[in-house]
């Protein structure tokens, strides 16, 4: 996804003077309680993360289920919404794991992998693979590849029937 980025004091500007009858205060208290829940990593239904200015509207949802879009093509999201920050502390890192202990998954940089936390792309709610205990160690390891990628694309994809 490409967002344009945007401060909260420049939307807010930018939506009041589209939008009049719009109460600042409001505005306001319903972006950063979006933003708030954006940081805490509340999802929308699909699995996605919510899109801060459209869930200041419409409730915490994503981009896609709000606007029925696949990418946003010149729309704003708040600028610390959009690249969540990739934290390192809290994660443990191969080389001060005793060997005995390392199991599961460790990125490139060598810190382990939470598969638990591993977005749900949309795409996936309707394959045929989806919650199939076979198939979940592939397609969280396909998942975790293109996280940062602006399109899913899954070769094992099946849809349901």
């Amino acid at each position: 996804m490409q967002f344009i980025p945007i401060s909260i004091d420049d939307y807010v500007k930018r939506h009041l003077k589209n939008n009049p009858n719009e109460k600042e205060k409001g505005l306001r208290q319903r972006l950063n309680s979006a933003l708030e829940a954006f940081k805490k990593g509340v999802k929308c239904s699909c699995g996605n993360d919510i899109w801060v200015i459209g869930s200041a509207v419409v409730g915490n949802s994503c981009f896609t289920c709000i606007t029925g879009e696949r990418y946003p093509k010149d729309d704003y999201e708040i600028e610390s919404a959009i690249k969540k920050e990739s934290k390192v502390s809290g994660r443990r890192h191969i080389d001060d794991i005793p060997p005995s202990e390392i199991n599961g998954f460790f990125d490139d940089d060598g810190y382990e992998i939470n598969m638990d936390l591993i977005q749900k792309p949309s795409l996936c709610l309707t394959c045929i693979n989806n919650d199939n205990p076979n198939e979940e160690l592939l397609c969280n390891m396909t998942r975790h590849d293109q996280q940062n990628e602006q399109e899913f694309i899954c070769f094992a994809y099946r849809k349901k029937k």
